[in-house]
């Protein structure tokens, strides 16, 4: 999802996840590998291997903020968040309020939720700190950014279009927000060309109403 969203030109700022979650925002910022991360989450997938990280995963410094759920703060780039940190992470509560905090004061614009739900991107809305002024709010009556919710059902007209749905959606609500899309990425791979409306039957055709005698 997160490669898709770049095909349309939206990359991240900052990352973050939540439980599993952190294990995306981690490869997201270059900390692990595809193939680590998915070894990683695989060994997490019951409850009794919870606690365990697979041999021979290399983990690396972040190539971009990644806000630590422990910590609540930016990783630092030197900092390496080693099998001892995901042993923790499996078991110990995220710092969500410090989280949001951190997010808030580097000016997010927008919360893409990468997952199969929308379940963190509104609970970081909802806890998103009131802005200090009247006049600071820049995104909804509150400050909240907008969330981009990927992979939502389909709603109205995109629920009948084919490949339409909730990406489409949310791709719509990146550019409502000012967000730089690249609507090519949409296209990519596929013909398409730009027809001249309004095109209807009756073009260039009078069809006057006879008034009537009285």
């Amino acid at each position: 999802l997160t490669a898709l969203w770049s095909s349309v030109g939206i990359r991240p700022g900052a990352v973050l996840g939540h439980g599993s979650g952190e294990l995306a925002a981690a490869q997201a910022a270059g900390i692990l590998g595809l193939e680590d991360g998915l070894r990683l989450a695989a060994s997490r997938g019951g409850a009794g291997d919870a606690a365990r990280v697979p041999e021979g995963v290399d983990f690396r410094p972040p190539s971009l903020a990644l806000v630590g759920s422990l910590s609540g703060r930016v990783v630092g780039a030197d900092e390496v968040l080693d099998a001892d940190y995901w042993l923790r992470q499996a078991q110990e509560p995220p710092a969500h309020a410090q989280c949001v905090a951190t997010l808030a004061a580097r000016g997010v614009d927008a919360i893409v939720e990468i997952g199969p739900d929308a379940s963190l991107g509104p609970a970081i809305a909802s806890d998103w700190p009131a802005p200090a002024a009247e006049g600071d709010a820049a995104a909804g009556d509150a400050g909240q950014p907008p969330v981009l919710a990927s992979l939502r059902p389909p709603s109205g007209e995109a629920a009948g279009c084919e490949g339409g749905g909730g990406f489409l959606d949310a791709v719509a609500g990146a550019y409502e927000a000012g967000l730089p899309v690249s609507f090519a990425g949409l296209f990519a791979g596929e013909s398409r060309r730009r027809i001249a409306l309004p095109g209807y039957p009756f073009e260039r055709r009078r069809f006057w109403v006879a008034p009537p005698k009285q």
